[in-house]
């Protein structure tokens, strides 16, 4: 791993810009347990309305599709590229200074089926050839280097309200699919706690009013393409660290039950009111030890809409035993192929603020967001981890296939923003100093 990372904070800016490579705009599949589809929805979806005439039950993923007696089969994908702008990154020599990058940033493929008893899809993604994923960081520089499945699946209708899904999905946590509408995400993203996909199965239901799932989901998401030990993968996992994290552990979550229930108490034209609550507890195996520790998560999620504004808000609280054998106020976590430590006690919170903008600007139907998110930890000397966003989502009127996210972020400890604060921002904490950038990110989805 050495020859990898020649350059300590080189190593530290890049990878926290790599896990910044966020989802992108919401993306339906083919499975009905997506549950905030059923909201009125800010940003609209790149996908193409579908005909009158199509059951309820038929979600549309966009062309190409090919109908059978049976059910329709769809393929697509994504192309993004985007634009960073650095305000505290470094120099080769270590030096502090702001830099400027436009590359590649993801390639997705996607195929989905669906009918009126059996659902399933897939998608896979790309990365590399930037300056992420450059030669200072010790890769080759091309796209594909770094790649891995976002989820796959396949699922039966047991009812118009219930469904099974087995496979990689969606772990049903907080809120879903995702904590807020930002491209980068929240700290929660981060920490492994927002949009996670994990192995398993997952029973669904979904009415319009109330909407419960539970899964049993035996191992993580999988390690994949690309350098690191154990963090070529798209969610945020506890992983075995790689050799240049500072009391790096090596842990694997297993036997995880995860379940969530949400209730709108309101839901009209003119407005929605939810509120939910979520559990997740996990054995964590220690292959140091060769001990089990356990992870336990409790949140509790709000979100509403009134008009053309929208809120969510987010609370959960964190307990780890890392049966680690020097630590266990610290815990490993990875994903897009880096990895770096959290604290194993705290608690977690997120706000964000929504607006759609009535009429277009320019060619664009615009929606502005706000947001905070902050994880609390329990012991005194490590430093609290913040994040501030303030963005837009931009979709082209004439296709919405087109969405350009910009956002100014702002961290503090933030693993995703300023050179030093990867490794140990979530967990001891970096310098403790306010950080920012700024990101727009450019997608077609086909």
């Amino acid at each position: 791993m050495a020859t990898r990372f020649g350059c300590a904070a080189w190593v530290l800016l890049c990878a926290s810009s790599a896990l910044a490579q966020g989802r992108g705009t919401v993306e339906l599949d083919a499975e009905p347990s997506r549950v905030n589809r059923v909201q009125p929805i800010a940003v609209p979806d790149p996908t193409y309305e579908p005909e009158s005439a199509k059951p309820a039950s038929n979600f549309d993923l966009g062309p190409p599709k090919g109908k059978t007696d049976t059910g329709t089969f769809t393929f697509g994908g994504a192309i993004r590229a985007r634009y960073d702008w650095r305000f505290n990154d470094v120099g080769l020599g270590g030096q502090r200074k702001a830099s400027e990058h436009f590359d590649f940033d993801t390639l997705s493929l996607k195929a989905a089926y669906d009918s009126d008893t059996i659902f399933g899809a897939a998608q896979y993604r790309f990365y590399g050839g930037s300056s992420i994923y450059g030669p200072r960081n010790g890769y080759r520089g091309y796209p594909g280097e770094v790649s891995f499945p976002m989820w796959a699946y396949v699922g039966y209708k047991l009812t118009k309200e219930d469904s099974i899904t087995v496979g990689l999905n969606q772990a049903p946590f907080g809120l879903t699919p995702y904590f807020g509408t930002s491209f980068i995400e929240t700290l929660g993203f981060a920490m492994g706690l927002e949009e996670v996909y994990n192995f398993g199965v997952k029973y669904s239901h979904v009415e319009p009013d109330l909407n419960y799932q539970i899964g049993y989901y035996p191992g993580a998401n999988p390690n994949a393409i690309g350098l690191s030990l154990d963090s070529a993968r798209y969610s945020t996992n506890i992983v075995r660290a790689d050799s240049y994290v500072p009391f790096g552990s090596n842990n694997a979550e297993q036997n995880m039950f995860i379940g969530r229930a949400e209730y709108f108490f309101l839901k009209n034209e003119l407005a929605s009111f939810a509120v939910g609550a979520s559990i997740w507890h996990s054995d964590l195996y220690n292959f140091d030890t060769r001990q089990t520790g356990t992870k336990q998560l409790e949140g509790v999620h709000v979100l509403g809409t009134y008009g053309p504004w929208g809120f969510k808000g987010i609370y959960v609280r964190q307990d780890i035993d890392s049966k680690n054998p020097l630590r266990n106020d610290l815990i490993s976590i990875g994903g897009f192929d880096f990895s770096n430590n959290m604290a194993t006690h705290g608690n977690f919170v997120s706000a964000e603020v929504t607006y759609k903008v009535a009429d277009p600007i320019g060619p664009f139907t615009v929606v502005p967001y706000a947001g905070y998110s902050a994880y609390f930890k329990d012991k005194a000397s490590f430093q609290t981890s913040e994040r501030f966003i303030l963005g837009g989502a931009w979709t082209l009127t004439a296709d919405p296939n087109l969405i350009v996210y910009t956002e100014a972020v702002i961290g503090r400890n933030d693993p995703y923003v300023g050179a030093g604060q990867f490794v140990n921002g979530l967990a001891q904490g970096g310098d403790n100093r306010w950080k920012s950038r700024f990101i727009m990110n450019i997608g077609y989805y086909f």
